[in-house]
């Protein structure tokens, strides 16, 4: 009968214990399941706070000032961003309908081809960098953007006054301003091209935007 009593005590405490374990599992699955689901939610919202800052650029006024800026938007994610948290890059595609040229310094931008973000950043990067070259440049106590201001007859006057009278060397200073008015037009005209979204691209796994493609007006 003793021997009987401590069995049942026995079974009682290993179904007691296996109820216990029982229930630990099922609080760590739901837990598990809440931290998951949690998670998930937390990625969606990441999703779409990336996605948000990129959708602004989806329409049909967009200035060719605001696809330079989202170059180096796109520029800056690639570098610091995507290699770092293993994201899939992130491009744009821009199609001119016109050529832009630099007047004598031949073409900037060709008719019809597609520029990628690296691209167009680096057109606009060599474009300022020669239009600042010539901010620095003096030529009778002038820069040259200050030169390109004067009617013919008052620079005629300005490089008589310094001592610049051989033809070969107002030659070379028209050419100077010449050209730097030319980069300068350049600049002017690619920031005020007008352009609209195409079409943008997803990530079939991440659903992060992958690429946006514009064209110009």
């Amino acid at each position: 009968m003793e021997n009987a009593s401590k069995a049942l005590i026995m079974a009682g405490s290993i179904l007691i214990a296996i109820m216990v374990i029982s229930l630990l599992v099922i609080a760590y699955n739901n837990l598990t399941e809440t931290m998951n689901a949690k998670n998930d939610e937390d990625a969606i919202e990441q999703v779409i706070e990336f996605n948000k800052q990129y959708d602004v650029y989806y329409r049909n006024n967009l200035y060719g000032s605001d696809i330079l800026s989202l170059a180096n938007k796109v520029a800056d994610y690639n570098e610091r961003q995507s290699k770092e948290q293993g994201y899939a890059i992130l491009d744009i595609e821009v199609t001119f309908k016109k050529t832009i040229d630099a007047y004598n310094s031949g073409k900037i931008i060709e008719k019809n081809k597609k520029y990628n973000s690296n691209e167009m950043k680096e057109i606009a990067d060599d474009l300022n960098t020669k239009i600042e070259s010539y901010k620095k440049e003096k030529v009778a106590g002038k820069t040259i953007p200050s030169l390109s201001g004067l009617r013919s007859n008052e620079l005629e006057i300005l490089l008589k006054e310094a001592g610049v009278t051989s033809e070969a060397e107002k030659s070379k200073i028209q050419n100077k301003i010449y050209t730097y008015l030319g980069y300068n037009s350049a600049l002017t005209n690619l920031k005020s091209t007008t352009f609209k979204a195409k079409k943008f691209e997803y990530d079939d796994v991440t659903k992060r935007i992958t690429k946006m493609i514009f064209i110009e007006n």
